[in-house]
């Protein structure tokens, strides 16, 4: 009876020996646990000659979970589920290595708020953001870390905002932004990110009003500009025009769309 206590006692002490082994070659083998100076736990999870296989858990300092690893068998590939220090997930996708690759989703009360698509850690295809209710708001094309291809806003029920081509992170040719009922509202024309050539403005019916002409960034006929921005003030002070110019946000379509309150 005295020998099967002192066993019993000894359990833990031979549990707790068998957690943080490395073999005779040095490479760590079986549970691996650490604790943060806290006392909450840093990390628990399995290797395997050296390399972490199995479920993996890791912790934010206040001991809830901020990730979920899944390695796969024989691959440096672990699906990994990452979580705010509350407890809410925040993003899911697969690195390679350290590297991010593949599809990742980001969530906001468990609801996808974005995509991204990553090759070797660096953004490569299509970006997506999403509407709180799910719709599509923004799309960007990127290549090796890059915009390239086409990027489009949109509205809440689909249509198109904002339209442009993207190479080498510069907007290049025509860009497009629409009113909301599917009318174009100005054609802006680029040349590696600089204003150039004709910007065709038109009201909501699909009338030309007027245009602006650039040679690389420099506007052409000033007096035009210089007449169509007075009158915009004129028409403020009378209360006329309540709506933001869009050329004033056009460097950043998605926060025109906050200033306009058109993105709910």
């Amino acid at each position: 009876m005295k020998a099967f206590f002192i066993l019993f006692l000894l359990l833990p002490v031979v549990a707790f020996s068998q957690i943080n082994q490395t073999d005779s070659n040095g490479l760590r083998q079986g549970r691996w646990q650490k604790m943060q100076p806290n006392g909450k736990p840093m990390y628990d999870g399995y290797f395997k000659d050296g390399k972490p296989v199995g479920e993996w858990k890791r912790f934010h300092e206040n001991g809830r979970i901020k990730a979920n690893i899944s390695y796969k068998t024989g691959s440096d590939s672990a699906f990994t589920v990452l979580f705010d220090e509350t407890g809410k997930k925040m993003a899911e996708g697969v690195f390679l290595g350290e590297q991010k690759a593949g599809l990742w989703k980001y969530f906001s009360e468990n609801k996808v708020i974005a995509e991204e698509t990553f090759e070797k850690g660096i953004k490569n295809g299509k970006s997506r953001k999403f509407y709180s209710t799910g719709e599509l708001w923004e799309e960007t094309d990127w290549k090796e870390g890059k915009q390239e291809g086409s990027y489009q806003v949109f509205f809440k029920n689909g249509k198109p905002f904002f339209q442009c081509k993207m190479s080498n992170n510069q907007r290049n040719g025509l860009c497009l932004s629409y009113f909301e009922n599917g009318r174009v509202e100005l054609e802006a024309a680029y040349k590696n990110g600089l204003r150039h050539g004709e910007w065709k403005y038109f009201d909501n019916q699909g009338n030309h009003r007027y245009s602006l002409f650039y040679n690389e960034g420099e506007i052409l006929n000033p007096n035009v500009r210089d007449s169509i921005a007075n009158q915009q003030i004129l028409d403020m002070e009378k209360g006329k025009d309540s709506v933001i110019d869009p050329e004033k946000y056009l460097s950043d379509p998605t926060e025109y769309m906050e200033k306009a309150k058109i993105r709910r």
